[in-house]
C-alpha cells in the first residue's frame, strides 16, 4: 500500500493497529516465545485437563438435575452419587473400540 501511495504521490497515512490487531499480535508473539522455551502461555496444555474435568463434571450434573458431585480425580469416579458414574464413559458400538 506504501509503494503504490509513493507512486502516485499520495500522502502517507499513519494508520494506528485496532486493539483487536495488536491483542492478536501479542498473543503470537507469545506463542512464539513459549516455542522458543520461554514462559508458558495462559493456554498451557498442563490446565486442559482440569478444566475439562470440571466442563465435564458440570454436564453430568446438569444431566442429573443439578445435584452436586464429589469427584475423586485419581481414581477418575464420582463418590458421592453411583449412577453419575455411567456418564463418564460411554459404551461403543462393535468395531470401534
Amino acid at each position: 500500500m506504501r509503494d503504490y501511495r509513493t507512486a502516485k504521490k499520495l500522502p502517507q497515512t499513519t494508520e494506528r493497529p485496532r486493539a483487536q490487531d495488536r491483542a492478536r499480535n501479542q498473543a503470537v508473539a507469545e506463542w512464539v516465545s513459549t516455542c522458543k522455551g520461554g514462559r508458558p502461555t495462559h493456554g498451557d496444555f498442563l490446565l486442559a485437563e482440569p478444566i475439562s474435568d470440571a466442563f465435564n463434571l458440570g454436564a453430568v450434573s446438569l444431566r442429573l438435575g443439578g445435584r452436586r458431585l464429589l469427584f475423586d480425580a485419581t481414581n477418575m469416579k464420582i463418590t458421592n452419587v453411583p449412577e453419575a458414574n455411567k456418564c463418564l464413559v460411554r459404551e461403543y458400538r462393535p468395531g470401534w473400540n
